[in-house]
């Protein structure tokens, strides 16, 4: 999956018209607060591992579950998950 179909998925789950998302610059790979706003909407659980910024990115509501594991980059890490999730449960989110 590449960063725009992930972006598009992030965007779905947030509820928001990826035509207008466009217009405003979505970009939660690069936008912290928009990376964050996933963060809060989901409940994900986020660990770092060791002295280096490895991260690990978790959402599991006891029905849906989504991994992200040894991911470099926190936003990218917390976009990968949102998107998964959301490819992997045919648009049936939260």
């Amino acid at each position: 999956m590449n960063d725009l179909e992930m972006t598009k998925l992030c965007a779905e789950a947030m509820n928001l018209d990826v035509r207008v998302c466009e217009q405003f610059e979505y970009d939660p790979l690069h936008d912290d607060a928009q990376a964050m706003a996933l963060v809060k909407k989901f409940c994900l659980d986020i660990e770092c591992h060791a002295r280096n910024p490895i991260w690990t990115v978790i959402f599991d509501d006891n029905e849906h579950y989504s991994k992200v594991r040894e991911c470099p980059d926190l936003n990218r890490a917390i976009v990968e998950c949102v998107a998964k999730l959301k490819a992997n449960h045919k648009g049936k989110i939260l």
